[in-house]
């Protein structure tokens, strides 16, 4: 099951019964993508939204492009219809919502706080949207030592912290997977002492510097990177936290959507290891960072994002569209001959790793089936268990009742 079929089997157990699981932390992570503008405050004074008022809210929106307001994926149409039928969700209260997209100093950054039940916190950041501001703020982390989403998050988590009580679990998906275990290493003491989890889904890495600083090490007992068996984007930059790879329905980069991973009993499906895709653009991308010092890479990746500005838009959807090929393709001649050459080389990376793809999703498939036909008997299974819970809770619920009927009754003499 992925976590739309977890919300269906397990969405009406409250968070007080069920603590937080695995799954739990994939659901915060898609919601996170929500457009919330609008809707939830920015501002930590103001009265908090609860989750259900705020999905309602969303699909009540007649034209959700026509504000500049859309769902990032697919899915995210038929996991809001889910969640309003889920209490386990509907119960969270929103507060805190900000979502900046600032051209000039090159930023996407956006998070949100959750306030569960029993003074929980959430505090989760969303991962880089459509927007070609927030690819170029990814593209810069290759050369920089931080970013301004990282400098945004660490304010907005001592933030968060400062109007809220209780332990505090940081969670993100993709970039805010990145943002999450930099603002939890980087807070106050008086913070980090709250801090009960760090869950990276899928989030890029550091500088080898920053992997091996004091800061990151004092958070590593509580952080957990999730990466599925084919991972791209969580291969990206220097990595020493502790990792566990999780299958995915998906196959090379469609694996990125949290959608795409399976779940089994609110935990997900782990695999061994990463699959030949992932182990190759690991090594290819340690190799080029050993092998091109930071000047370079800046130097580099401007020219790469000169061709791209010169496609004209200003969303990654259009990007590939064929006017905007043509036109990054005729200004590849006003780049110089030196990045020519290292586009040129990483063409032919992109291409050899195409190449390994093929045949590596040809076996992820084949294992995609197997687990698709376990899954499926195991969740025949735990429904004819959750059933017979059911019949044995409401069997000594009844009793309790008769019981409790019987002893208020007048006793006679």
């Amino acid at each position: 099951m992925n976590i739309i079929s977890y919300l269906e089997w397990r969405g009406d157990i409250s968070i007080t019964r069920l603590p937080l699981c695995e799954a739990d932390y994939a659901v915060i992570g898609c919601c996170s993508y929500f457009p919330y503008d609008g809707i939830v405050p920015g501002d930590f004074d103001s009265k908090p939204v609860n989750m259900w008022d705020a999905v309602t809210r969303i699909r009540e929106l007649e034209d959700l492009e026509g504000d500049g307001r859309s769902f990032h994926y697919r899915d995210d149409d038929e996991m809001t219809q889910t969640l309003l039928t889920s209490p386990r969700f509907t119960a969270i209260d929103l507060i805190g919502f900000r979502n900046i997209i600032d051209e000039e100093k090159e930023e996407q950054f956006s998070a949100i706080t959750m306030l569960l039940p029993g003074r929980q916190t959430v505090v989760v950041f969303r991962g880089t949207d459509r927007t070609l501001t927030g690819w170029k703020e990814d593209f810069n982390m290759f050369y920089l030592e931080n970013v301004p989403s990282q400098d945004e998050a660490l304010k907005y988590l001592e933030e968060s912290a400062s109007h809220t009580e209780g332990d505090i679990y940081i969670c993100g998906h993709s970039k805010g997977g990145n943002l999450s275990m930099y603002s939890a290493a980087l807070c106050s003491e008086s913070v980090k002492e709250r801090i009960k989890g760090i869950i990276s889904l899928d989030g890029p890495g550091f500088s080898q510097e920053f992997v091996e600083s004091d800061a990151f090490n004092s958070i590593k007992d509580i952080l957990c990177n999730y990466i599925p068996q084919q991972s791209i984007v969580g291969m990206f930059l220097e990595h020493s936290e502790r990792h566990c790879v999780i299958h995915s329905s998906g196959t090379a980069f469609w694996q990125h959507s949290i959608y795409t991973w399976e779940i089994q009993r609110g935990e997900f499906i782990r695999e061994e290891n990463t699959r030949k895709l992932s182990k190759n653009v690991d090594a290819t991308m340690e190799n080029w960072l050993r092998s091109i010092d930071k000047p370079k890479r800046e130097k580099i990746l401007e020219g790469i994002w000169q061709v791209v500005e010169a496609s004209g838009v200003d969303n990654t959807e259009d990007l590939l569209t064929f006017k905007s090929t043509v036109n990054m393709l005729r200004s590849m001649g006003n780049v110089d001959s030196e990045t020519k050459q290292i586009i040129n080389e990483g063409a032919k990376l992109f291409f050899r790793a195409i190449k390994k793809m093929t045949s590596d999703n040809k076996a992820v498939r084949k294992e995609n089936r197997t687990v698709r036909r376990e899954t499926r008997k195991e969740t025949r299974t735990e429904k004819k268990e959750t059933r017979k819970e059911n019949r044995i809770i409401r069997r000594e619920t009844r009793i309790k009742k008769r019981l409790k009927s019987e002893d208020s009754s007048p006793q006679t003499v």
